[in-house]
């Protein structure tokens, strides 16, 4: 009887004690609460916006991150109502997005009027600033036909670093950030093989 009891502790400090997604370090910003909902093989959180601002949330790259050299990522942005939001970015330092891109979506009071990715960073502007209560950054509520982003890992080791960055930004700074976009395309269209 005692043995199996022991047994049983064992099994359940096991799975208490399974793995998870990269472990995560803290947060950096003003007027955001972050809660982690990482599990294995996926690296997720839920930001809720008091205000308009941007937090930088750190991980540790664990183990068993590496093994299949990349991991699912999706994240739950809310509270948005009533800040008059234009949309989300979303900028990785330390890591990278792999192909195919994930979804990004709304609660469905209005539409992702524009949105775009590269290899570090994705954004979305809504159609109707202020109406959004909730932005999904891959599939965080498991809906059909979403999709989660996935990190690329490769190159890095054990023990190493990275950063997302997820901002509210102020009005007329996507101007400024489609026109970046715009330059880079181009110059891309334009440069040459060698």
């Amino acid at each position: 009887m005692k043995f199996s009891k022991t047994l049983i502790c064992a099994a359940l400090l096991g799975l208490g004690a399974q793995a998870q997604a990269a472990q995560y370090l803290g947060a950096t910003g003003t007027g955001v609460t972050v809660a982690d909902l990482s599990s294995p093989g996926l690296l997720g959180f839920d930001l809720d916006f008091a205000q308009r601002s941007q937090v930088s949330l750190s991980f540790a790259i664990e183990a068993q991150d590496l093994a299949p050299g990349a991991l699912s990522f999706n994240a739950l942005v809310r509270n948005l109502s009533g800040l008059g939001f234009e949309g989300v970015s979303l900028r990785l330092d330390g890591a990278r997005f792999a192909l195919p891109a994930g979804s990004l979506a709304t609660d469905g009071f209005q539409a992702v009027a524009q949105s775009g990715h590269g290899v570090d960073r994705l954004w979305a502007k809504f159609s109707e600033p202020g109406l959004t209560t909730e932005f999904y950054i891959g599939n965080p509520l498991a809906s059909v036909g979403a999709r989660d982003w996935t990190l690329d890992l490769s190159g890095q080791q054990v023990g190493d670093t990275f950063r997302i960055t997820v901002a509210v930004p102020e009005p007329g700074t996507y101007a400024l950030m489609l026109a970046g976009l715009a330059a880079v395309g181009f110059v891309a269209r334009r440069r040459k093989p060698f």
